[in-house]
């Protein structure tokens, strides 16, 4: 009997445990966005430069506004792994530009080379995009940007890398 009981007490905890957020996009698919194309994302950490390139992409199967990702970094001429999330969070239409629209969330990664760069990098990520789907893709503005904190030194860097050159990253604008 209370094992019954016990069950029916933590019920309620599995259901709101396993919702999701309220994205409105969630049954679109955003891993060509992400994946651009297989061409990667260039940037700044710190005073350096990074390449990013996430070569395997999947998207919860609960949550399906959340994507996992692995992938490839290069940053000091070394080519690195990582593995993290992304949480797409809000969707907002392009003043003057009634085709487009504007999706913000956040972005997880860590580092997987332990004695390399072993650190995390905790930040956000905004898309410019199509709002239809079969124009997406290559037409799309997608830039990140966060912070990386290496676990061995406690430093901090300022991280971010795009599909396109930014005149001032300082502009973007994220949410």
């Amino acid at each position: 009997m209370t094992k019954i009981l016990f069950f029916f007490l933590l019920f309620p905890f599995f259901i709101f445990s396993a919702q999701s957020n309220d994205f409105p996009l969630k049954n679109e698919d955003f891993s060509k966005i992400i994946s651009n194309a297989d061409l990667g994302f260039d940037g700044k950490i710190g005073e350096g430069s990074i390449d990013v390139k996430f070569v395997n992409i999947s998207r919860d199967a609960i949550k399906p506004e959340k994507y996992f990702v692995k992938g490839i970094y290069t940053l000091n001429g070394k080519k690195l792994t990582c593995s993290g999330k992304l949480t797409f969070n809000y969707v907002f239409n392009v003043k003057d530009r009634p085709n487009e629209m504007l999706v913000f969330g956040d972005i997880e990664l860590k580092g997987t080379q332990p004695d390399v760069d072993d650190g995390f990098m905790k930040g956000k990520f905004r898309i410019q995009t199509m709002k239809n789907s079969n124009d997406r893709g290559n037409h799309s503005n997608t830039t990140f940007k966060g912070i990386w904190t290496n676990l061995e030194s406690g430093k901090e860097s300022e991280v971010w890398f795009s599909n396109f050159s930014h005149n001032d990253i300082s502009k973007v604008i994220f949410k």
